[in-house]
C-alpha cells in the first residue's frame, strides 16, 4: 500500500514563497537603479514561480475542481475552501511587492533612459497588465491607480470595473509605445519572446481582447470594441506566439510543480488525481488527451483511467495527473495560448458580440481551437481528425456556447486560475459550465468565488483597505 500523505499548503509554500511581508508600494531592500532587463527577468521568474507553485496553483487546482485531492489517500481530506494565509499573502506580495514593484521600476528607468527605451517599457507594461488581470480575477477590487506610487502610503482599492478599464488603457499605451524598428528592447532576458516586438504586439492585443470578453456581460458597450478587434485582427494567430514561460531539466530550474513532487513525494505523483469534473467530459468522446493528462493508478489496467470527485477518497486504481507530461521538470507555464484566443473568437461570433451572429464562422474557429489544443500536446493528425468528427457542429448543436465552454474547460485543466475565471464568466450563477457540486467538508453557503484579502500583507498595513474581507461566496463585478 502506498504511503498516505496529509500535508497543508504551508509546507509546500516554502518552495516558492516570498520571504517577508512587504508594503505594496515600496520594497525597503529593492535596488533603486537596476537595468530594466534584470528587473523584468526577475519579475517574470517570481511571477511564474507563484503561478505554478504551492501558493497559487495547488489551492486553485483543488477548489476550482480541475483536479481531485484524493482525500486521505492523497493530499488529505480537508476544507479546500480554507485557503492558507501563506497562499493569499505570498500571491498578493508577488503581484505587488515583488514582480509588480520590479516592473514599475523597470518602466520608470526605461522611459527615463537617454535614448528612451520604449520597447522595454512596453514589454513591462504588457506583463504588468497580465498580472493585474490575474490579481483582480482572484480578489475583485484591488489597489491599482495608486499602486507603486512612493508618495502614497496607503493606496485606495479601485473597483474591479475601473481596474479592468485601467488594464485596457495600460495595454493600449504599450501597443502605441512599441517601436518595431528600434534595437532598444529587452532581448536576452526576455524569456517569453526574446525581444520579438511583433509577438509582443499580438500578445497585447489578445490580452486586451480577453479583458473585453470578461467585461462584456456586465458592460455590453464592450461588444462594439470586440467586433472592431475581430475585424482588425492583429492578435495571436499561431502557436509560435503562445505566451509560455520555459522551465528546464537542470536542477533548480525545473517547473515548481515538479519540484513539489520531487521534494515531498520522491518525484512520484501522490497528490493530484483525475477529477470527474474534467474526465467525464473527455471519456465519452475518447479524447486523445486522456493519456496525456492522466496516468492509470498503480493497480489499474494499463489502459484503464478511473477518476474521482473532488474530495472523494482515491485508491490504488485512481488515475493521477500525468507527471511525465504535465508535471515534468521542463513543462512550461502556459500563460496565454493560440487555442485560448480561438475559443474566445468562436464565442464572440456565436453570441454576435460586435459582429453579426455567425455559427458557421464560430464552428470554424471552435474546430481550429480544438485542433490547436490537441496539437499542443503532440496529438497526431489522424487522432485529431477522428476527435473532430465526433464533435457536434455548432450550427446544429442545441447549446453551441456550452460546446465551446466544454472545450475551454478541458483545455484549461492544468491552468486552474484561468479555469476559475472561465467558469465564473460562463453564465449567471447556477448556469455556469460545467455544473459543479460543492465539495464535501466546505462551509455552507455556496461556491468559493473569490479569495480573502490577506491580513498581514494588506488589510492590516493599508489604512484604505477594507476592514474585513468579503465572504468567499461574494461574486466579483464581472461574475453574473
Amino acid at each position: 500500500m502506498r504511503i498516505r500523505y496529509s500535508m497543508i499548503i504551508v509546507l509546500v509554500a516554502m518552495l516558492v514563497s516570498c520571504k517577508k511581508n512587504l508594503d505594496i508600494n515600496t520594497n525597503p531592500v529593492a535596488a533603486t537603479s537596476v537595468s530594466p532587463d534584470l528587473l523584468f527577468n526577475y519579475a517574470l521568474v517570481a511571477w511564474s514561480s507563484n503561478r505554478t507553485g504551492g501558493d497559487s496553483y495547488i489551492p486553485l487546482a483543488f477548489h476550482v475542481q480541475n483536479q481531485a485531492s484524493g482525500g486521505n489517500y492523497g493530499w488529505g481530506a480537508s476544507d479546500v475552501y480554507d485557503i492558507s494565509p501563506f497562499s493569499t499573502g505570498n500571491t498578493w506580495r508577488g503581484y505587488y511587492a515583488t514582480s509588480g514593484n520590479n516592473l514599475k521600476l523597470a518602466i520608470t528607468q526605461a522611459e527615463a533612459a537617454v535614448p528612451k527605451n520604449n520597447n522595454a517599457a512596453a514589454q513591462c507594461k504588457i506583463v504588468l497588465a497580465q498580472m493585474m488581470y490575474e490579481c483582480t480575477t482572484i480578489w475583485g477590487d484591488i489597489p491599482f491607480s495608486e499602486s507603486w506610487n512612493t508618495t502614497i502610503s496607503y493606496p485606495k482599492f479601485d473597483a474591479q470595473k475601473d481596474v479592468l478599464e485601467g488594464i485596457i488603457k495600460l495595454l493600449d499605451e504599450a501597443i502605441a509605445q512599441i517601436e518595431a524598428a528600434s534595437p532598444l528592447k529587452i532581448s536576452s532576458y526576455d524569456l517569453l519572446y526574446k525581444g520579438d516586438m511583433a509577438k509582443w504586439t499580438k500578445l497585447a492585443n489578445s490580452l486586451k481582447f480577453r479583458t473585453l470578453m470578461l467585461m462584456v456581460d456586465k458592460d455590453p458597450t464592450k461588444a462594439s470594441v470586440i467586433g472592431e478587434m475581430l475585424t482588425a485582427g492583429g492578435m495571436i494567430d499561431n502557436s509560435n506566439v503562445n505566451m509560455l514561460y520555459p522551465y528546464l531539466t537542470e536542477s533548480g530550474k525545473e517547473n515548481p510543480k515538479f519540484k513539489i513532487l520531487k521534494r515531498f513525494a520522491g518525484s512520484q505523483n501522490v497528490f493530484f488525481f483525475a477529477n470527474t469534473n474534467v474526465f467525464n467530459y473527455m471519456e465519452p468522446y475518447d479524447d486523445p488527451r486522456i493519456p496525456v493528462y492522466f496516468a492509470p493508478g498503480p493497480d489499474a489496467d494499463p489502459d484503464e483511467y478511473i477518476a474521482v470527485e473532488s474530495e472523494a477518497e482515491a485508491d490504488e486504481t485512481t488515475a493521477v495527473i500525468n507527471i511525465a507530461t504535465l508535471y515534468k521538470p521542463d513543462a512550461p507555464d502556459l500563460m496565454f495560448t493560440y487555442q485560448e484566443q480561438l475559443f474566445f473568437e468562436a464565442e464572440a461570433y456565436a453570441r454576435g458580440l460586435g459582429v453579426a451572429a455567425n455559427l458557421t464562422k464560430a464552428d470554424e474557429l471552435y474546430r481550429k481551437g480544438i485542433t490547436e489544443a490537441l496539437k499542443y500536446y503532440g496529438i497526431g493528425a489522424t487522432a485529431i481528425a477522428n476527435y473532430l468528427a465526433s464533435m457536434p457542429s455548432l450550427t446544429t448543436a442545441a447549446k453551441p456556447l456550452q460546446e465551446i465552454y466544454m472545450q475551454q474547460w478541458i483545455d484549461l485543466m492544468d491552468r486552474p486560475l484561468e479555469a476559475f475565471t472561465q467558469w465564473r464568466r460562463s453564465g449567471p450563477e447556477g448556469s455556469e459550465f460545467p455544473v459543479l457540486t460543492q465539495p464535501s467538508g466546505t462551509p455552507a453557503g455556496g461556491f468559493l468565488r473569490r479569495w480573502d484579502y490577506p491580513q498581514s500583507a494588506e488589510l492590516i498595513p493599508n489604512q484604505n483597505a477594507p476592514k474585513v474581507s468579503p465572504p468567499f461566496t461574494t461574486k466579483l463585478w464581472f461574475d453574473l
